[in-house]
């Protein structure tokens, strides 16, 4: 009788854990968040740019144009929501 209640409570914890895990996937940390101008300048120097000549939000993007270290133009779209730079 133990082992049978023993098996009901760990079969009755895998399944909340289960659920608590599939209820976590997919799900947006902070939906509607948008990154700042200054983050996206951020990702930007990250990404190789040394000099902002342009900074635009365009809908879903921050549309960055500017100068690499050897003075070669870049341009870079970043993602609103993520800061994933765009292709």
């Amino acid at each position: 009788m133990q082992a049978k209640a023993a098996m009901v409570r760990l079969l009755f914890a895998l399944t909340l854990n289960g659920l608590v895990i599939a209820a976590g996937q997919g799900a947006e940390p902070n939906p509607g968040a948008t990154i700042s101008e200054s983050q996206a300048r951020d990702i930007a120097w990250r990404a190789g740019l040394v000099h902002v000549e342009e900074i635009t939000r365009s809908d879903d993007r921050w549309e960055i144009a500017g100068r690499s270290l050897d003075d070669g133009e870049m341009v870079l779209d970043i993602d609103i929501r993520n800061g994933r730079i765009l292709d």
